[in-house]
């Protein structure tokens, strides 16, 4: 996935690399212009986020060194208009993940459409 005009901007950030590593062969399959940057906690997620200026955060929630739900209220408060998608395998997180500025709130393991849609939606044109 190459960084080109068009390209949507994604930071994964999950400690679990098989996950990261999962979500990218996903997204490879299926996405066309999209360019994927990977952080293994929330702090890295800011870092990059700062950095990098991405479309959208895919965000796990408990992860070393700063939680999802922390590192999301902060990437909202400094940059807006990044989209945060929060993505854990617990239900229990969504109101949390929801008053810190998540846009969106997945339970991972669900459809591959849902996942593609939640994130893309919003930022895929047609040429």
């Amino acid at each position: 996935m190459n960084d080109t005009p068009n390209t949507i901007r994604l930071l994964i950030a999950d400690d679990n690399a098989a996950t990261r590593a999962a979500t990218i062969a996903l997204l490879e399959a299926s996405v066309r212009r999209a360019t994927v940057f990977q952080a293994a906690n929330g702090e890295e997620a800011i870092r990059l986020a700062e950095t990098l200026q991405p479309d959208v955060v895919l965000m796990d929630v408990q992860m070393p060194l700063m939680d999802g739900i922390a590192a999301t209220q902060r990437i909202k408060q400094r940059w807006p208009a990044i989209r945060v998608v929060v993505h854990t395998i617990y239900p229990f997180h969504r109101n949390a993940a929801l008053a810190a500025g998540a846009d969106e709130f997945l339970i991972k393991g669900g459809s591959t459409d849902a996942l593609l849609t939640t994130l893309f939606s919003d930022l895929i044109t047609t040429d």
